[in-house]
């Protein structure tokens, strides 16, 4: 999985590129890489309806991160499946590490 491909760095942290499938049968972020769309998948459990996917999605990079929720913020996609996170105080460098899949 070439995260390099969706995460970029930013003044204020860094910028994590989203593709979003709401209402999934289990929750899993990330759930794998997009290399067309060069996006992290997420499976979501929370139907796209008042904001519920967008919460669930910046709390589970919160808890992944070990950051507060406060931190991460969607900047664009808001109604859409494609979004773009800005994870405020986390280098690029550091979200690539923690959301690379782990080798069994």
């Amino acid at each position: 999985m070439n995260l390099h491909e969706a995460i970029d760095t930013h003044p204020l942290g860094c910028i994590i590129r989203f593709e979003v499938a709401p209402g999934s049968s289990q929750l899993s972020v990330p759930s794998g890489f997009n290399p067309w769309r060069r996006s992290l998948e997420a499976r979501l459990k929370e139907e796209p309806t008042r904001g519920r996917a967008n919460r669930q999605l910046i709390a589970e990079v919160a808890k992944i991160l070990k950051i507060s929720e406060s931190n991460v913020e969607v900047l664009s996609g808001h109604k859409s499946s494609r979004k773009v996170l800005l994870v405020k105080g986390i280098s690029k460098e550091i979200a690539i590490t923690v959301l690379q899949p782990k080798t069994k």
